[in-house]
């Protein structure tokens, strides 16, 4: 079972009052497992069967998932979730465990929604993030643990924030494929540049750049030199990842210097 540390749920009990919580790693034996495997870990997780299932539910392009559908093939869910539960993390490198972590965290919220379906908002559940339903490698994690508490300190890329997925409108998209680990690192890349050329989560109106929430609430992950491919300045890690028009304007030193202005974040399920 996971154990939790008063400054993790300090944290978690916060983002639910004003902000996001930080990236502490949870007193559990599952990071030194995890450790173990980053150094000497050899061997491969499938995760084909939820990639067929995200092929077969999610639009990743509009955003959409059909959990009605994917209601209907809850025992190849349960099925891949009982692998994750059975995972010895010793034996899994660093690209192996993340990508595992991050499909982890991705196909609990899958199932939460799936449970209490009909539901307007990941919101109206009680507790989606901080109650532990999610057994991987053995221990039974939040969502929060599981990317607060694992994902963001042990692995330190902003990247993971549009690839875990909340359940909702402003959520950057779920993806229509499973991370792996041989993989991981360009498809984090792919859903970086997919969601910062989408005007859904950057776009320029004038002198003022709109960007995701997201990018207010953990933007010290983008600036942490401790972050892999952090930049001095969000816009420069913006810069890097968006589409050539705004990246253009960026660059363009006889246009004025651009003022951030983060969008409104919608909860509402993203169902079509």
């Amino acid at each position: 079972m996971s154990l939790r540390p008063p400054a993790l749920l300090a944290a978690i009990a916060l983002v639910s009052a004003c902000s996001a919580p930080g990236a502490e790693l949870i007193d559990s034996p599952l990071v030194d497992e995890l450790r173990t495997g980053q150094s000497s870990g050899t061997q491969s997780f499938d995760h084909s069967a939820l990639d067929t299932l995200l092929s077969a539910h999610v639009n990743a392009e509009a955003g959409h998932v059909d959990y009605t559908g994917l209601r209907d093939d809850r025992a190849e869910l349960d099925a891949y979730l009982s692998a994750l539960a059975e995972a010895d993390a010793t034996t899994l490198n660093e690209d192996e465990q993340l990508a595992m972590l991050i499909n982890a965290y991705n196909a609990c919220t899958l199932r939460l929604i799936v449970d209490n379906l009909p539901v307007d908002s990941i919101r109206d559940i009680s507790d989606p993030w901080g109650e532990p339903r999610c057994e991987v490698a053995g221990y039974l994690l939040s969502l929060d643990e599981i990317e607060h508490g694992l994902i963001r300190p042990l692995y330190e890329d902003p990247r993971i924030h549009f690839a875990v997925n909340c359940a909702a409108r402003s959520c950057p998209h779920l993806a229509e494929h499973a991370y792996t680990g041989a993989e991981v690192d360009a498809q984090l890349d792919a859903r970086t540049r997919a969601s910062l050329s989408d005007p859904k989560f950057a776009r320029i109106e004038g002198d003022t750049l709109y960007l995701t929430k997201i990018m207010d609430w953990y933007g010290s992950d983008f600036t942490d030199p401790a972050y892999q491919g952090s930049t001095t300045e969000l816009v420069d890690y913006v810069e890097i990842y968006t589409s050539e028009a705004i990246r253009a304007r960026l660059q363009n030193d006889d246009a004025p210097n651009v003022d951030i202005v983060f969008m409104d974040y919608d909860w509402a399920l993203n169902t079509p």
